[in-house]
């Protein structure tokens, strides 16, 4: 039994794959799978992944018949994984060599259900890494694990604890599942360990499915996930620090889109209605418009200090 499933969904990510597939089998850490998933692709993404499981038989690559979406894919391979922990890698993106090895042993030696490292972003075009300020939530984790509500991909996660807390992704989703994903999970966990140095690549795509939308899904998305996010809030009781940290995330999210100058009026209005809805949904507005305005004070600090930084240093 490996220690650590590593869950790869892949859909027509030829461009990527092979970049992302040597970061995996080169890792420092050894004890693991590799589960690919191949969602119908078209291009020649097939033929790579069995290329490599042909060379490295720690790859397992599982195949649809139909393309059903990358949540599809990574519940399919949750169910097939074998490791303690699961870790989840996008086809376009790569980890550090040791990012493995830095998190299980973090997870092991704090006996923790999630460990979690860093996110930074790297431009093909340039060849060059960079880090966005709006996800180095690190130091927020460390006060109230509700803070772990994006970057999911730069985590381990025991299997056990997924498994038996039902959480999966919402394959009704197309957009928000990320985020769902990883407040459903901070639901369930004890404890989460943060390794700031455990690097994972998140490649600026300009052909990825989310940049690519402009319509009223990911809105509608949105409400969806936001409704059963607060439903499953509603169920498990959770109150106090934790309600209102997840439920200013939500209203930053509905807020995001009221600043999108390109948004259509039918999106801006969409957007308008979902927020109205959420928010009287809310059990102490006042905590949670306190904890949004604080926090979104402190986001615009620091990317404020980011893009002084860029201009001073290019």
């Amino acid at each position: 039994m490996p220690a650590v499933s590593v869950i790869v969904p892949v859909y027509n990510a030829e461009a990527f794959l092979d970049k992302c597939l040597e970061s995996l089998t080169g890792q420092t850490f050894r004890d693991l799978e590799i589960l690919c998933v191949d969602d119908c692709s078209t291009d020649g993404s097939p033929a790579i992944l069995k290329a490599w499981a042909e060379n490295d038989g720690r790859i397992k690559v599982l195949s649809f018949a139909e393309n059903r979406g990358p949540s599809a894919a990574r519940n399919a391979a949750l169910e097939a994984a074998a490791g303690d922990y699961v870790a989840f890698v996008d086809s376009d993106d790569f980890v550090a060599p040791d990012f493995l090895e830095k998190l299980y042993g973090a997870a092991v030696r704090e006996q923790a259900d999630v460990a979690k490292g860093t996110m930074m972003n790297y431009d093909p075009r340039k060849d060059s890494v960079y880090q966005r300020e709006i996800f180095n939530l690190n130091y927020r984790i460390r006060q109230h694990k509700a803070w772990f509500f994006m970057t999911y991909t730069t985590a381990i996660y025991r299997t056990e604890m997924l498994r038996g807390g039902g959480i999966r992704f919402n394959e009704a989703l197309r957009f928000f599942e990320d985020p769902h994903f990883s407040i459903m999970a901070a639901f369930h966990y004890d404890k989460v360990a943060v390794v700031d140095d455990a690097f994972y690549y998140y490649t600026d795509n300009p052909q990825s499915v989310t940049r690519a939308e402009n319509g009223t899904r990911p809105i509608q998305d949105l409400i969806s996930g936001a409704n059963d996010i607060l439903d499953t809030m509603d169920a498990l009781k959770i109150d106090g620090r934790h309600y209102s940290i997840v439920f200013a995330f939500l209203i930053d999210q509905f807020a995001g889109w009221f600043q999108k100058y390109y948004a259509t009026d039918a999106v801006t209005e969409l957007a308008a209605s979902g927020f109205s809805g959420i928010v009287a949904r809310c059990r102490d507005f006042q905590a949670c418009m306190k904890e949004y305005l604080f926090f979104r004070k402190e986001s615009d600090r620091r990317n404020l200090i980011r893009q002084i930084k860029k201009d001073l240093h290019g």
